[in-house]
């Protein structure tokens, strides 16, 4: 947090008092916060699940009929005839039983070949910009969920919700909670055992100093009265609820078997995370990544039971990412290398059961032979945050670098994606704008594409681009410090025939 930010945050706690607390109220530290309002769709839970390491896309969902996957892999491939169909010539590998009866069940979206442009093949820089939602270049500390629920929750630290804001089963508070403001995240391995740790732990009810330290000892006080505040309610949540199906012994299962609790419980919790290691299988691959494939599929079945015999499952989606794929040949130790293009995998009553985009495309490789990205990564946030947390269009937008087409996930979906000869116009951002704006445009088929700035009276100001572009999205940075004051019509026109406008406004 900034000096600027903390300042602001201590007025708020000080009631605007600022520098000087010889007046402060202790209370404002010890007693509970107040709740906020929370502007989430019905209450809608999203359980993230995290598969650390760079899951191998293609021996999860299986390019089964392909010839080529069998020429690029030809002791690591898993045969059609033991692989579980799903459909248009894709398969499920076959330790996933549990999530293919789900798929059968209408309740499995299946995105695939999700990725982003430039990808960054790291474990640590990649699973970063997930987090992050950045771009390959750019370099976020802040998380997409934490910038989300800065949204949510304005006055966050000072005044918190009764319920925490977010949960991660873990140890060490994950990126993707990050914000500005601090990390939204409770983070613990066990309810009880949280409780236990804060237990019979008092909050300091002395007024701070009136001094220059003093703001920043009453800061931390008020930290110090949500970490306590929240053990209790975690502790009372998880006693009240209860698990109606049983779940396997593992790490993975253990943790949604606490998310399930929680939430039967009366937790109104909207985001969890919960995670599963040991996907970079560069050596002996076959054996290993069945068996984290079989834990994944397990876990998230029986929490799918669990939730639908409690009642929950219409508010629950739980949803699958990675921080890359696997590369198309197997290498000399019958594993595979990180790779670029992935699935992703979403779970719940609401989502459009079925296969999303097209198969992966083993004759078409990137420079380095790897999978081609269909889809960008922050598509699916965007679709998560606005057909299932309910976010606005402008508020997902405000969250990454502009607007990201929408994906036919949830049943509340767009019902297709864009037509393949079409453009899209994101709305620039920041708008208005003082300084400088993005503006972010989509081509879904190579052509001629004219980008340009006009004022009300229909005059040209600015042609921003006027090329033939192939497929892609891109972005183009404009400086309007030197502009007049007023109202501007940004326009884009393809050669396809379709023309789109926004409005873009200068202060």
């Amino acid at each position: 947090m900034n000096r600027k930010e903390f300042l602001h945050q201590i007025s708020l706690l000080t009631g605007g008092m600022g520098m000087g607390l010889s007046n402060f109220d202790a209370k404002a530290y010890t007693s509970t916060p107040l709740a906020f309002t929370q502007n989430l769709a019905a209450g809608n839970v999203l359980v993230i699940i995290q598969m650390s390491g760079g899951n191998d896309g293609l021996n999860t969902v299986i390019p089964a009929e392909d010839d080529l996957y069998f020429s690029a892999r030809p002791t690591i491939s898993i045969k059609k005839e033991v692989a579980l169909p799903v459909e248009n010539g894709m398969y499920l590998h076959p330790s996933m039983t549990g999530l293919k009866k789900l798929f059968d069940d209408d309740k499995v979206s299946i995105v695939q070949n999700v990725g982003y442009a430039n990808p960054n093949r790291s474990h640590f820089r990649a699973t970063d910009i997930w987090n992050s939602a950045s771009d390959s270049g750019t370099i976020w500390d802040d998380g997409w969920a934490g910038r989300y629920l800065s949204q949510i929750y304005p006055e966050f630290p000072i005044k918190l919700p009764k319920h925490p804001m977010a949960i991660q089963l873990g140890s060490v508070e994950s990126l993707l909670f990050q914000s500005h403001r601090g990390g939204f995240a409770t983070v613990f391995d066990d309810p009880n055992l949280f409780y236990q740790l804060v237990n019979g732990s008092v909050a300091d009810n002395d007024l701070p100093p009136a001094t220059l330290a003093g703001e920043e000892l009453a800061f931390l006080k008020q930290i110090a009265s949500a970490s306590l505040q929240y053990s209790t309610i975690i502790k009372d949540t998880a006693n009240k609820g209860k698990n109606i199906q049983s779940y396997p012994n593992t790490s993975l299962s253990k943790q949604l078997s606490i998310v399930a609790k929680l939430i039967s419980g009366g937790l109104e919790t909207p985001i969890y995370l919960a995670n599963i290691g040991g996907f970079d299988t560069h050596a002996n691959q076959i054996n290993s990544h069945a068996n984290l494939l079989k834990t994944l599929s397990d876990a998230i079945t029986n929490f799918q039971i669990d939730i639908q015999n409690l009642g929950l499952a219409d508010r629950v989606c739980v949803m699958t990412y990675s921080e890359f794929g696997r590369r198309v040949n197997q290498n000399g130790t019958a594993g595979t290398d990180h790779g670029t293009a992935a699935p992703m995998i979403f779970v719940g009553n609401s989502v459009k059961s079925g296969l999303i985009g097209s198969n992966p495309n083993l004759k078409v490789l990137d420079s380095s032979g790897d999978l081609k990205y269909q889809f960008d990564f922050r598509q699916t946030y965007t679709t998560v945050l606005r057909d299932h947390l309910g976010a606005t269009n402008s508020s997902a937008a405000s969250l990454f670098t502009g607007n990201f087409e929408r994906l036919p996930i949830f049943k509340s979906s767009p019902d297709s994606i864009s037509d393949a000869g079409s453009i899209d116009l994101a709305n620039p951002w920041p708008n208005p704008a003082s300084i400088s704006t993005f503006i972010q445009y989509t081509v879904h088929q190579s052509q001629e594409v004219f980008l340009a700035i006009y004022d009300l009276s229909g005059k040209l100001i600015n042609v921003l681009v006027h090329e033939i572009k192939v497929k892609g999205e891109y972005n183009v940075s404009i400086d309007v410090s030197g502009w007049n004051k007023g109202h501007y019509i940004v326009t884009l026109l393809g050669s396809s025939g379709k023309r789109m406008t926004k409005n873009l406004m200068i202060n």
